[in-house]
């Protein structure tokens, strides 16, 4: 079957692509499972959309965002760090866990994809710390530090809040909106809660197009290192859709199959730069297209690609399967 691809860009029609960043396109080794990057390939990509990670080969540490499909809800500490607290995605298998910096932008450029919101809740390792406390962590509510004796000011009125940090664009202005991951604040006892199911956050409540998201955690329990409640979220279902307006309007053609592929893949379209990625971002295969091409793919494994077309016109892109 033959697939076409036409990305438009246009400031000057209504054409707008709406997308969400569901992480079931990113393939873990099996269930119950996680890729922290300690494969060493970097940021995550997911329908176009990059998610930062960091992993420290001499210290066996990462930061920014792990994949995950890890379904324990029950089993405390740090060994569980890569399970959400409701034990599954968003209505999906795959899940992005947090910790404790990292960024989400888009991965194409010529395209102005603005991010719409984003599904958000509990680790179990940062949920039963709160709610049980642990060597390092006071249990939410009590008025004792981690130790059981020491009194630790907050009255029990603990919180766990993550700031969501919306950028206009790379370096430009930043706004922020608080959201609470646990809050034992209220006067009625029988208020106070720990999130346990996925939350949605708004990003069109900031006062522009959000472009670049970053977050910083804020816990009412810290000690002389830092924050003690363990500094992790998990996310899904990042939305966002392709802005269409500013720009004189313009169409990119690009014909791609069999899709899925095997052996071969046979591209037509306009004179242009052709790249072909894998899910990861690294470059499988790049030439100029001249009408026509036949790219080889026996050698590669199983998985979706993207192949891409950039000329002075535009850019078209097309999910390919093997």
């Amino acid at each position: 079957m033959m697939a076409t691809a036409a990305f438009i860009c246009s400031n000057l029609s209504a054409q707008t692509y709406y997308g969400t960043s569901t992480f079931e396109d990113i393939t873990l080794p099996a269930v119950d499972t996680f890729d922290n990057g300690s494969t060493g390939n970097g940021p995550f990509y997911s329908d176009n959309v990059l998610f930062a990670n960091y992993y420290d080969d001499a210290w066996g540490s990462w930061n920014g965002f792990s994949i995950s499909n890890m379904t324990d809800n029950t089993t405390a500490g740090w060994g569980n760090q890569y399970s959400s607290y409701t034990g599954s995605g968003l209505n999906s298998s795959n899940y992005a866990v947090y910790y404790p910096s990292g960024l989400i932008s888009c991965t194409i450029t010529d395209i102005d994809l603005i991010f719409d919101s984003l599904k958000i809740t509990n680790t179990t390792y940062a949920a039963i710390s709160m709610r049980d406390g642990d060597a390092f962590a006071k249990q939410f509510g009590s008025i004792y530090a981690a130790d059981g004796i020491t009194i630790d000011g907050t009255n029990g009125e603990d919180f766990f809040r993550l700031w969501v940090i919306g950028s206009e664009y790379p370096g430009g202005p930043k706004d922020s909106m608080e959201v609470y991951l646990a809050d034992y604040r209220f006067s009625d006892n029988s208020q106070d809660y720990i999130l346990d199911t996925w939350l949605n956050v708004d990003l069109t409540n900031f006062s522009f197009p959000v472009r670049q998201i970053a977050f910083r955690l804020e816990s009412s329990d810290n000690g002389a290192w830092g924050m003690n409640t363990p500094s992790y979220f998990a996310l899904d279902n990042v939305d966002f859709h392709y802005n269409s307006t500013g720009v004189e309007e313009l169409e990119v053609f690009m014909n791609v199959y069999p899709n899925p592929f095997n052996e071969q893949l046979i591209v037509k379209g306009e004179n242009g730069l052709l790249e072909l990625r894998d899910l990861k971002g690294k470059l499988i295969h790049t030439e100029e297209l001249t009408g026509n091409s036949i790219i080889e793919t026996a050698t590669l494994p199983s998985g979706i690609y993207f192949l891409q077309l950039t000329n002075d016109r535009g850019t078209a892109l097309q999910k390919v399967i093997k």
